[in-house]
């Protein structure tokens, strides 16, 4: 690369995180809430949104993604960039995260709005967690950069689950203008974060070299010129990154584990107002506590993930949340319901869980950044836009489809959004489909990281075996150990890689 990372670019880098993370802790935790509280809305609609949302999404993701990479051959995409730009466009739409909290407006303007802020999360966050592989190819930087973006999406989670209950606690929890005033302050907040990685980042083609620039943008027009060609290079691009080995078993881990994360999201203020008798505020103030937990340990994954290696570290995890949720199930049926007690347990389990979920964020945005050298051992293209694109389909299908889920189980169950206090069985059905649910999700998580194996050492491997051919070496030339891991990573036999094969 041309340009050396500095420290004020891995700093800068990891704020746009702020409005990643935040604007999908916040639906992830209070939408449904809102939707069944303020909207007038039975948990089965509420979900119905979301799941909508993520139909929409699957075609709104990746053609963003894909746009991405191909927009450097536009004049817009020449001058500021063909991520960046988009960054900058997205600073006067972000009245449209404030729209979504309006109160009692009724199904079709909660979809309508909801939609909106779809497409416009896709906007700023795909060509955003493109900028790592643009900025740098080093395996240690980039693991700075992702360290400087846990820590910003930390902070992140903080103000997700510290500042709707301040609020709260300022105009009243039965105040239906408490989200409205939520969605403008997170609003200010998220601009000054996009705005500050705009000024932070770069990328290939407007600060590497000229053969790097030249080569992006030939390859943009190559791709884009005929309309119809540009939706068969799209549809194609988008089924062949499942074919890399690597990538396939990443988004396994990424999606159950971080499913696992929304169910409990998803149920926790239900869980705490209902299970455990209490109120919005007293749900907001325990959620803080496991965010400020999460917020150090970022600066430490970073060497235990070095040391251990990505897969042993996520089970770790994985085995640490599954004890926390248990716990709350333990709470529940052991009778701490309405107690001081149970209150003071709650906030002493947000130590293991704000470890937990900090450790199980970082390592797979971490990875990921990984991803696209593998990709390009197989392609010999740079195509971070479209695994940026899957990728957050995937997050954002995550943080959907557990309210969706969570909505159908409580009115299975017979939940009633208008009652002050819910039945035995409505509790019941909460607190197991919390334990269950959380627990499947783990479960194929843990047993899938056994067959990953792109860590440190296995990707300077495949570093140094791209560099040498990009040197001019030849493929036959390969020592056997680097074909054996090199295939392992792509799940491609050697003789394919490199451009031979149809992948793309």
């Amino acid at each position: 690369m041309k340009r050396k990372v500095r420290w004020r670019n891995v700093i800068g880098y990891g704020a746009a995180d702020l409005f990643g993370n935040g604007a999908l802790t916040v639906a992830s935790t209070w939408m449904l809430f809102f939707y069944t509280s303020f909207g007038g809305l039975s948990p089965v609609l509420g979900g119905t949104i979301l799941a909508i949302a993520r139909v929409a999404d699957s075609l709104i993701s990746p053609l963003m993604g894909y746009l991405t990479d191909h927009f450097g051959a536009t004049k817009m995409g020449r001058r500021f960039g063909r991520r960046r730009f988009f960054l900058l466009i997205s600073i006067p739409l972000m009245f449209i995260y404030v729209v979504i909290w309006v109160s009692h407006m009724g199904f079709w303007y909660y979809l309508f709005t909801y939609l909106l802020m779809e497409a416009f999360t896709a906007l700023v966050m795909i060509p955003y967690e493109t900028l790592a592989a643009e900025m740098t190819d080093d395996y240690d930087m980039k693991a700075r950069l992702s360290s400087s973006r846990m820590l910003w999406s930390a902070l992140a989670t903080f103000l997700a689950s510290w500042l709707p209950g301040r609020i709260f606690a300022i105009m009243g929890k039965n105040n239906p203008n408490a989200f409205l005033t939520l969605g403008i302050v997170l609003a200010i907040i998220f601009i000054l974060a996009i705005g500050l990685t705009y000024f932070s980042t770069f990328e290939r083609e407007t600060d590497g070299t000229p053969e790097e620039r030249k080569a992006i943008i030939e390859e943009s027009r190559n791709k884009g010129e005929n309309p119809l060609v540009s939706l068969w290079n799209m549809i194609k691009d988008m089924g062949s990154v499942f074919r890399i080995k690597s990538f396939a078993l990443h988004l396994v881990i990424y999606l159950s584990s971080f499913t696992a994360r929304d169910i409990v999201g998803a149920t926790y203020v239900f869980y705490i107002v209902y299970a455990m008798q209490s109120n919005p505020t007293e749900a907001s103030n325990i959620l803080t506590v496991g965010s400020i937990i999460g917020i150090p340990c970022n600066l430490f994954w970073p060497k235990i993930m070095s040391k251990l290696g990505p897969s042993k570290l996520l089970r770790i995890m994985y085995l640490m949340m599954f004890f926390t949720v248990a716990c709350y199930a333990g709470l529940y049926y052991g009778s701490a319901a309405g107690t001081s007690w149970g209150i003071m347990t709650l906030y002493a389990l947000q130590v293991t869980w704000g470890i937990s979920n900090s450790g199980t964020g970082y390592v797979p945005w971490t990875v990921y950044t990984f991803i696209p050298d593998v990709d390009e051992m197989v392609t010999k293209q740079r195509r971070e836009g479209i695994f940026a694109g899957i990728m957050t389909f995937a997050r954002k299908t995550t943080s959907a489809l557990a309210p969706f889920l969570t909505g159908i189980v409580l009115s299975a169950f017979g939940f009633n959004e208008s009652a002050k206090s819910q039945s035995a069985g409505a509790l019941n059905g909460l607190i197991l489909w919390m334990l269950l649910g959380t627990a499947l999700m783990l479960l194929l998580a843990f047993v899938t990281s056994y067959f990953f194996k792109l860590d440190r050492e296995s990707h300077k491997v495949l570093r140094d075996e791209i560099d040498r051919l990009k040197a001019g070496g030849k493929m036959s030339d390969v020592d056997p150990k680097v074909k054996a891991q090199v295939e392992n990573l792509t799940g491609f036999k050697y003789d394919h890689l490199w451009g031979h094969n149809n992948i793309v």
